[in-house]
């Protein structure tokens, strides 16, 4: 809201202009989403994804294993806050710490929100607007954020179950306070008949959504019929629906939106992608620009939303390697990665402050298993980017 005041009043845009974020097509579609999320948190498909580690999980590494692949999976079609409420309590009943486990599963969960188009992954359409916004000529596919970011969950899960578990307390759970997260998941549970029906509903949504270009409409449309549908056969009520969406995340990309805009026609984002690039040394060495946008978000996300850092390095780092003469995808990927490695510090995230009071761990806990890890995501990022977005 100060952003939109301050670009309003100070006249450095019109007042439409500074408002035109509520109306642009991601920001629709990422509200459309968190409705079709809440679709799918009244379903069965959680309690199936759930029973995947209650089913498999019949030895320590297995337990660490399966919970992370699930709490990705979730954190996928949702977010890494509703993987943590849902797991959380069940995970409590198995035979091992629960801080063995809930850590490994809460960094494995940020770092696959947003990998697609479901759930927090519609706000990559936003990131897609920005990069063009400032002068990308190359746009992001809806899948190129699961190719960047996949190599950062395998190395997570497998970090995790070979050295990350035993650098984790483990106090036995009948040690620990007990676990009450009651009432943490909303949402009523569908009728049988509902249940399928909101399935189908959502498979068709997801196949429409991957075939969008074939159809030959918007993800924003199919989004908004999808809801409408959901809507129209009682799977979710109008207040329901209203409640699903994360209004905090609605107003920072709709007033990131102007300021990315104002950041380019004002010349102010070339003013600070100058000095960068004075920083940089006006190398074009893609090492050294997707290492450094990957490692600044990721410092600064330890103490701050990492939705906020990706929308505030974002356009920087497209600015940036424009300003070099570079592809700006990989500079622009890299913020992207190194804003959701939130797990260094339980303010990084709501999931991550969560996890510390359910664990119940210490910011020394975090830290001891996050670093390493952080700094072999550094080395995977380095390396993995400019390969798929060659600068």
């Amino acid at each position: 809201m100060l952003i939109i005041i301050a670009l309003a009043a100070t006249k450095v845009i019109a007042p439409s202009a500074a408002l035109s974020g509520f109306s642009n097509s991601s920001v629709i579609l990422t509200g459309a989403m968190f409705i079709v999320g809440g679709a799918i948190k009244k379903t069965s498909l959680l309690d199936s994804i759930k029973g995947l580690v209650l089913k498999y999980g019949n030895t320590p590494t297995k337990m660490i294993l399966w919970s992370c692949i699930v709490s990705s999976m979730i954190g996928v079609i949702i977010n890494s806050s509703a993987a943590v409420l849902i797991l959380f309590p069940i995970l409590a009943t198995l035979p091992i710490s629960r801080q063995k486990l809930y850590f490994p599963l809460t960094c494995a969960a940020s770092v696959a929100t947003a990998m697609t188009f479901m759930g927090s992954g519609a706000i990559n359409l936003t990131i897609n607007d920005i990069l063009m916004q400032q002068g990308g000529s190359i746009p992001f596919t809806i899948w190129d954020f699961t190719l960047a970011r996949l190599p950062f969950l395998i190395v997570i899960i497998l970090y995790m179950c070979t050295v990350g578990h035993k650098l984790l307390p483990d106090t036995p759970n009948d040690q620990l306070e007990e676990l009450n997260m009651s009432g943490s998941v909303a949402g009523k549970k569908l009728s049988e008949s509902k249940n399928k029906l909101a399935i189908a509903i959502i498979a068709v949504t997801v196949l429409a959504m991957i075939t969008y270009q074939v159809i030959g409409l918007d993800l924003f449309v199919i989004a908004m019929i999808s809801c409408t549908v959901l809507i129209l056969t009682g799977i979710m009520g109008v207040n329901e629906a209203l409640g699903a969406i994360h209004l905090p995340t609605i107003f920072l990309f709709a007033g990131v939106l102007p300021l990315s805009s104002a950041l380019s026609s004002t010349g102010a984002g070339d003013f600070i992608a100058d000095h960068i690039v004075q920083m940089l040394g006006n190398t074009t060495n893609p090492y050294f620009i997707v290492g450094t946008f990957f490692v600044v978000p990721l410092i600064l996300t330890q103490f701050m939303s990492n939705t906020a850092c990706l929308t505030l390095f974002t356009p920087l780092a497209a600015l940036v390697a424009l300003r070099i003469g570079v592809d700006p995808r990989a500079a622009v990927m890299a913020a992207v990665c190194g804003a959701f490695g939130s797990f260094l510090t339980p303010m990084a995230s709501p999931a991550e402050a969560i996890c510390m009071s359910a664990g119940p761990y210490k910011v020394k806990d975090f830290m001891k298993c996050g670093l390493p890890l952080a700094v072999i995501m550094t080395v995977v990022a380095v390396i993995w980017l400019p390969i798929i977005m060659p600068l």
